[in-house]
């Protein structure tokens, strides 16, 4: 698929009257196996602490204050049963958010649905991390104090597609995601269109892949739970087996662990501190995506940035979501240049396994795009935190000695000095032109 001047643009509206039922699976017993979502998936920090897990309280509380007469089941452990839920079953909900201990993982939800098997218009999950009770030191000598987390936390959640063929149900969805925003220490996520799996979802995921590659601006957020791209760790010491000290950040000098990436982008894709800062800054995402178009809100620690007014299914009509591939421009170099599997292993079927990931991840990516630098092994100084993988509009002085790539320009990749401008590519099919730092593609 290609990017398209004056393309077909399907409204929530039209995408729904054309294909709300190639979205959807009606099961033999007439309840639904597959639904079209509006979905959320947001990663955090400190949710197995007590202002984490209050915080989540919070959340599920303000999703039943605006969808609550839909919501009939749940589920109040990561182990326990998803069931038809009355008052006191939801009062248990509430109860295990904040009750279960730090250092057990907290699994809950609240859904339409009332049993496995059904896939839920309306939805809120949580699956959190763990955290050490108490101080304490690994054999290498290396000490970990009480609360360090162990793993992000993840809060899911999804409503009909049908709601956005409304601006009333769009405005509720952006009010949640953004109260979301607000109340999380968001690392990092993403919102937009996917299609809405029972929670058991494996049976279904060679259609989850099928569908995205039909619908480009379909997300896939089966496994989302299992994917923790979003981490960040750094560490010192001869190697993993051996650290001396071990941090949630990314620690100058330190050895990289996880240096944190982002999925892909969405009609929303939201960003954390991390990636806000790797990028430059905000002062510089809002000039590299400086269009009428293209909205972007700073929200408590977490940028969100939204792609056009509304959110884009793709379909073959449409094309690639023009806007979708304007924010991808700025925003692919956070991408992990070697993703793992977005499914779990399904024999003698076509899924997302690791070599269909890395091409669905990069389907905003147009023609001639470079590829995505390689993380380092060591974290560099701070005074290249913000540089090393940032972009930088032409027409600007380098902000750093080295070598720049843009995708304006097939084999542009050169050696800047500081301070030296930075060249437009005029007439260029990608559009305007943004370098992006290139210390370890080929030789120097």
């Amino acid at each position: 698929m290609v990017a398209q001047e004056n393309q077909t643009v399907l409204t929530p509206s039209q995408a729904f009257s054309r294909y709300g039922e190639e979205l959807s699976i009606r099961l033999e017993n007439g309840s639904m196996g597959m639904l079209p979502g509006l979905v959320g998936t947001i990663y955090f920090e400190r949710g197995a602490l007590p202002d984490g897990r209050q915080a989540i309280l919070e959340c599920f509380d303000r999703f039943a204050d605006m969808f609550g007469e839909h919501l009939k089941g749940g589920k109040d452990s990561d182990e326990g049963r998803f069931t038809k839920r009355t008052a006191a079953g939801v009062e248990k909900i509430r109860r295990s958010i904040i009750k279960t201990p730090m250092y057990m993982i907290l699994g809950a939800l609240r859904a339409s649905a009332t049993d496995y098997d059904t896939a839920a218009e309306y939805k809120i999950s949580v699956l959190t991390g763990t955290a050490n009770p108490q101080d304490r030191t690994m054999p290498s000598g290396c000490f970990v104090p009480a609360g360090h987390e162990a793993g992000l936390s993840l809060l899911k959640f999804n409503v009909p597609m049908e709601l956005a063929t409304k601006q009333s149900g769009l405005e509720q969805y952006e009010a949640f995601l953004r109260f979301v925003c607000e109340k999380l220490k968001v690392r990092g996520g993403y919102g937009g269109y996917a299609p809405v799996f029972p929670y058991s979802y494996h049976r279904y995921m060679p259609q989850e892949w099928a569908l995205a590659q039909r619908f480009s601006g379909l997300d896939m957020v089966s496994t989302a739970h299992l994917n923790q791209a979003h981490e960040v760790y750094s560490y010192e010491g001869d190697s993993r087996d051996s650290v001396t000290a071990i941090y949630r950040q990314l620690v100058p000098g330190a050895k990289v662990d996880a240096w944190g990436f982002i999925k892909s982008v969405n009609w929303y894709t939201i960003l954390g501190p991390v990636f806000v800062e790797r990028l430059g800054g905000l002062a510089r995402i809002r000039d590299s995506l400086g269009r009428p178009d293209i909205r972007i809100e700073e929200i408590n620690s977490s940028v969100a940035i939204r792609a056009g007014e509304f959110p884009r299914l793709g379909a073959p009509e449409e094309g690639l979501p023009e806007p979708y591939v304007f924010v991808n421009s700025v925003l692919r170099v956070l991408r992990d240049p070697m993703p793992d599997s977005l499914h779990t292993f399904i024999p003698d079927l076509p899924s997302a396994d690791k070599r269909n990931t890395a091409a669905w991840e990069a389907r905003f990516d147009l023609p001639g795009a470079p590829p995505i630098p390689e993380p380092p092994t060591i974290v560099p100084p701070e005074r290249q935190e913000g540089v090393a993988m940032s972009s930088v509009p032409g027409g600007e002085p380098c902000p750093n000695e080295g070598w720049w790539q843009t995708p304006a320009k097939p084999g542009s990749r050169r050696h800047f000095l500081q301070g030296e401008i930075m060249p437009v590519i005029e007439r260029s099919a990608w559009g305007a032109t943004y370098w992006t730092w290139s210390p370890r593609q080929g030789s120097e």
